[in-house]
């Protein structure tokens, strides 16, 4: 197993963890969880990130704009959670980021695992020796 994919997998423990918190914390802690989750799934995001960059991945692109699009999401509720507004925050890092990363887990995330495993067994040649970019199946 690559050890990205272990990093990769302690990364999401912890926003889980953070988004439970977030979901059970004391109001007034509201605004840190917010903030702790937002780190971890930008954290997540960024290891995924790399990995993806270091496979050749080559839906990385769409992949890419999927987690900046969640982001924008989290930090435009931001704002609402330092104003205040705990169950708009409670919602959005609590309950929909959690539903969006099932599903981003269950499609795109599933279409690199089967890149991953294609190319550590030695099914794709993700090169060409005149210097472009091919990637085919053997």
């Amino acid at each position: 197993m690559r050890p990205e994919l272990a990093q990769i997998r302690q990364a999401q423990q912890s926003v889980a963890e953070k988004a439970h918190w977030l979901q059970t914390c004391p109001e007034a802690s509201v605004p840190d969880a917010y903030h702790g989750l937002m780190h971890s799934a930008e954290h997540l995001f960024w290891l995924e990130q790399q990995l993806m960059e270091g496979c050749e991945f080559p839906l990385r692109q769409t992949h890419l704009e999927q987690h900046a699009r969640v982001l924008r999401g989290l930090h435009c509720v931001h704002g609402a959670v330092l104003k205040g507004d705990c169950e708009q925050g409670r919602r959005a890092g609590g309950s929909l980021l959690m539903d969006w990363l099932t599903l981003h887990h269950d499609t795109i995330d599933a279409v690199l695992a089967i890149w991953l495993d294609c190319c550590d067994c030695g099914r794709m040649d993700t090169s060409d020796p005149q210097g472009g970019q091919t990637v085919t199946a053997h």
